[in-house]
């Protein structure tokens, strides 16, 4: 059997203080959050239920070019609403360039 070393209290307390383990500890936490974000992204893009918004819209027009429009919408839940997104969308400048493109992010309703 190989000697092994005896446990040290301050070698294990000093752990905790060195930089490089938190900076690898930190990557993976942003890795698996990035990969849970866009999971989630999909997820609500494309196998979640949207709820379809309740609107009641009267459009009055009268003689002499007024118009009045009211819009009446169903109330909200109380609560915050974390809403991520993607945006995909593409574009032609007049010199010729083409191009796509994409954005993603969180929305927060108060």
């Amino acid at each position: 059997m190989s000697e092994s070393e005896k446990f040290s209290l301050f070698k294990f307390a000093g752990s905790f203080f060195q930089f490089l383990p938190w900076v690898k500890t930190l990557r993976y936490a942003a890795g698996i959050a990035l990969i849970g974000f866009v999971g989630l992204t999909i997820y609500r893009a494309f196998f979640m239920l949207t709820e379809s918004t309740k609107q009641e819209t009267h459009i009055i027009a009268q003689s002499g070019a007024q118009v009045t429009v009211d819009q009446k919408k169903m109330e909200k839940k109380p609560g915050i609403e974390v809403s991520p997104f993607v945006e995909g969308y593409g574009f032609a400048e007049s010199d010729d360039r083409k191009g796509v493109g994409a954005k993603a992010g969180v929305r927060v309703d108060f």
